[in-house]
């Protein structure tokens, strides 16, 4: 990933195509592996804060697919934290991704079972609570910064002629088949490995 300044712009992309990702570091890049379990898939992102004031990030994603695509993407934050409000903020991509992700697997499962389905819409609020600096009254905020999950609340609303019953199971097993929403619903496994100056801490 180069280091230009760039910054975010009103108009400028904030997703790009690109024709691969950058060569990583340290990141091994899998490839998908198809058993009689299943498909064992992961997502590859390379992200980094561009330089200059804001809270600009550049980033790169693609899951290791055949079919799937990379793409550039830009982030940003609030004027309230210190961002310029160009581009989603994390919390924005993480809470679309699960609505986008569960909206995928309604419509597959309604293709599978060839159901009578016209409209999918989903309304969804996610929870958060911010313990950092600007985000809390306490004066002491930067010793106990904290960040906490505290719910999904999902509507789903739907347009078919199929009978209550028919759509309660569609929505039952598209929900357990949406990885996203699964990832904060269930702990998960996660590491973190820290590279100072290019060795391990």
């Amino acid at each position: 990933m180069s280091a230009e300044s760039t910054c975010a712009r009103p108009g400028q992309s904030i997703v790009t195509k690109i024709d691969k990702l950058p060569v990583p570091k340290t990141l091994t890049l899998e490839t998908a592996h198809k058993s009689k379990e299943g498909l064992d898939l992961e997502v590859h992102v390379l992200a980094e804060l561009l330089p200059g004031p804001g809270l600009v990030k550049r980033g790169y994603v693609k899951p290791n697919i055949p079919g799937f695509g990379a793409f550039e993407l830009r982030c940003d934050e609030g004027t309230s934290i210190g961002g310029t409000d160009t581009a989603p903020a994390p919390l924005s991509y993480l809470a679309a991704g699960i609505a986008f992700c569960f909206l995928t697997h309604l419509k597959g499962y309604a293709e599978i079972e060839n159901l009578k389905v016209s409209s999918i819409r989903i309304e969804q609020r996610m929870k958060f609570q911010s313990r950092i600096p600007g985000m809390t009254t306490a004066k002491d905020a930067s010793r106990h910064m904290v960040g906490l999950s505290k719910g999904v609340e999902t509507f789903v609303h739907i347009e078919s002629d199929e009978t209550p019953a028919t759509i309660a199971l569609m929505v039952k097993v598209a929900e357990k088949a949406c990885m996203a929403a699964q990832t904060v619903v269930n702990a998960v496994p996660a590491s973190t490995i820290v590279i100072n100056n290019g060795e391990g801490i």
